[in-house]
């Protein structure tokens, strides 16, 4: 039963990434950017954003507007905050 809930989720997947395909580049330098920005901010920010699984994954998920979301909610004291 598992076999085939794994090629179905696998059949699926590529489907998916073929109906896409076209916007997939675009989406793949979204994330890298976030990322750059997210190392680019925990190096040269004092004191520097938390480079946590969290913040990682936003800055992946949504990229430039990830990480701003990211850097909006740090400097505001909302979220990502680590007490020292």
């Amino acid at each position: 039963m598992e076999i085939i809930v794994l090629v179905l989720v696998v059949v699926g997947a590529v489907l998916v990434l073929v109906r896409f395909a076209d916007v997939l580049p675009v989406l793949i330098f979204n994330a890298g950017l976030g990322l750059v920005l997210l190392v680019l901010s925990h190096l040269f920010l004092s004191p520097p954003v938390p480079a946590n699984l969290v913040t990682i994954l936003v800055c992946i998920i949504g990229g430039v507007a990830g990480w701003l979301m990211v850097m909006v909610l740090y400097t505001l004291g909302i979220a990502f905050y680590v007490p020292f």
